[in-house]
């Protein structure tokens, strides 16, 4: 999977904190121009919990201190925690009782979809807390500054969140560890003290001292009697101001929580509501415009969609969040993800990023492709001939090589996971074959969909579904069986396909318990020659090895395949076929 260097993510609410101070500062207007700056727009925006790339936190940034200059981003304290900001402060909350204990789980901060900073605590105290800020990685968005200065805003607004003020943040001295650069940091907050009972104390205390002094010919006792209730009428009041400090505190901390969970409630509904179906215009994943969908099935569908961080088109498969919680369905989509990322070449359609929704949703965004399956091809035109089949056949070898090198058995080769992609030619300039394997109309063969393929990690649950794993037909006789397979079997796949595409029929039905009993099998005639379409007697062998009932009788690997079509180009040339 190729991902930029940069890749780290967070969630949508550091925009969002921008936006709110823009707004509530500026006006809508100018909160509508940031907002253009930003690639997002309001509808992504409303869920503070939905994931989005640093990438796209930082360009933010950059656009809102170029306008409002870096110090600006320290000031948007109070937006940290506006009542529409706060469904990422609930796991923070929980179990909090006061701003100290709110610090030490700052590890919740945005829950899972935060994978980019770690914050680690080294020491707390009722008023004080320092800790250390770690990267994951050495990401290039942190070198300028403007994503430390917003986190020292979020730092300095926690005691908010308990009825406060905001906190005094001081970044110390940082060090670079292997995990990427630290910070030390450290944060004082005023906490609900003592001082309105010193304070009335020693009022009353003045206040009693000057009228004894006043009152000096009354008598010592009576002055000193005088000086005592007008010291304690002050403490009295300096503990009733203590006592209405700390339940105006409380008040407005309970009032703050109380509208995390209303808002956390609130998104949960949201996203139930919106998950039901996806539309043009669309975000996804804080990365993805969704435009147009090129098709849809039971468990999800397919949409071309935008990368905001580039512009670059790619096309998303989105598994729909009901299908993604049935652990099968989902292990599809992460073996797909894992396959092609292990199995990376030109001839493979490459992935660039998977992951979930906040709905449950499970997405894989990939190489947006054009063209036509080779299924298509074949419904339209009943055969290829075989100087066009040759190119493809290589092309498929090529592929399954790569696959067959990162330890990835496809399982799945039919004619619908061919794609024959439009190449990329520059205006005006005609195609020139760099060689026999090239497509003579400028299309490059992708390898499609790797759902069942055979990723040793994600064996157990597939394997144990009771039923044989491919496309009945292009199944060689021991994936039929259910038993151990190699990429011999998809070489027998790729010998069906030529089959195919050389007769315009199913591959012949063969019955896997002959593959059982040896004697029979090497009896057994071949269906390939039973075809009502001739096939080239050089194609014929070839497709008879690929297709023989016993691995060890067929081709040993993708490259002899390959081998062997190649050698089919000269009599092609000389014959003129």
């Amino acid at each position: 999977m190729h991902q930029s260097p940069n890749s780290g993510r967070t969630t949508t609410s550091r925009v969002k904190t921008l936006l709110l101070h823009v707004q509530s500062n500026h006006g809508r207007v100018e909160a509508d121009a940031f907002l253009l700056k930003t690639k997002l727009d309001r509808e992504y925006l409303e869920d503070e919990t939905r994931p989005l790339p640093v990438e796209l936190w930082h360009a933010a940034l950059v656009a809102f201190a170029s306008r409002w200059g870096r110090d600006a981003i320290t000031r948007t304290v109070r937006a940290v925690v506006h009542p529409e900001n706060l469904g990422v402060w609930t796991r923070v909350l929980r179990g909090a009782p006061d701003a100290a204990s709110a610090f030490e789980q700052l590890d919740q901060y945005g829950g899972d979809e935060v994978l980019t900073d770690v914050w680690q605590t080294t020491h707390v105290e009722p008023g004080r807390w320092r800790g250390r800020m770690v990267l994951r990685s050495d990401l290039l968005t942190e070198r300028d500054g403007l994503c430390l200065l917003a986190r020292t805003a979020e730092l300095s607004a926690i005691p908010l969140l308990f009825g406060l003020g905001p906190g005094d943040v001081t970044v110390l001295p940082g060090d670079v560890e292997r995990s990427g650069a630290a910070h030390e940091l450290e944060v004082r907050w005023q906490t609900a003290s003592t001082r309105p009972l010193v304070l009335g104390s020693a009022a009353g205390l003045v206040a009693g001292t000057a009228a004894a002094s006043a009152f000096g010919d009354i008598g010592h006792l009576a002055a000193l009697g005088l000086l005592g209730g007008i010291s304690a009428v002050g403490a009295t009041g300096g503990a009733l101001l203590l006592y209405d400090q700390r339940r105006r505190i409380q008040s407005r901390s309970q009032l703050i929580r109380i509208q995390a969970l209303e808002r956390a409630a609130a998104l949960r509904d949201a996203r139930e509501r919106g998950s039901k179906a996806f539309h043009s215009g669309t975000v996804i994943a804080g990365q993805y415009r969704l435009g147009e969908k090129l098709g849809s099935g039971a468990s999800g569908a397919i949409w071309e969609a935008e990368r905001l961080s580039d512009g670059k088109v790619v096309a998303i498969k989105l598994l729909r969040a009901a299908v993604a919680h049935d652990t099968v369905a989902a292990d599809r989509l992460r073996r797909e993800a894992s396959a092609l990322g292990l199995a990376w070449h030109p001839n493979v359609v490459e992935v660039y990023d998977e992951g979930h929704l906040p709905d449950g949703t499970s997405y894989l965004a990939m190489e947006r492709l054009y063209g036509e399956s080779l299924a298509k091809r074949l419904q339209r035109s009943q055969l290829i001939p075989p100087d066009e089949l040759l190119p493809i056949a290589l092309q498929v070898c090529d592929a399954l090589g790569a696959v067959h090198a990162a330890g990835v058995v496809h399982r799945d080769l039919k004619p619908s996971n061919i794609f024959l992609s439009h190449a990329e030619v520059a205006p005006n300039q005609p195609f020139v074959p760099s060689s026999v394997s090239d497509l003579p109309t400028g299309e490059r063969v992708k390898l499609l969909d790797f759902g069942i393929a055979r990723v040793e990690w994600a064996e157990p649950r597939l394997t144990m579904m009771g039923a044989p794993l491919g496309t009945p037909g292009y199944m060689s006789p021991e994936q039929e069986q259910g038993v151990e397979i190699d990429g011999r079997s998809d070489l027998y796949a790729l010998g069906t396909v030529l089959y195919e595409c050389l007769t315009g029929e199913a591959p012949p039905a063969r019955t896997s318990a002959l593959w059982a009993v040896q004697t029979q099998v090497e009896s057994a005639a071949s269906g390939v020659r039973r075809a009502s379409v001739s096939i080239p007697d050089i194609w014929q062998k070839l497709i008879e090895r690929a297709m023989a009932p016993l691995p060890r009788d067929r081709f040993p690997d993708a490259r002899a395949m390959r081998e062997a079509l190649l050698k089919l180009a000269e009599p092609m040339e000389q014959s003129g076929t």
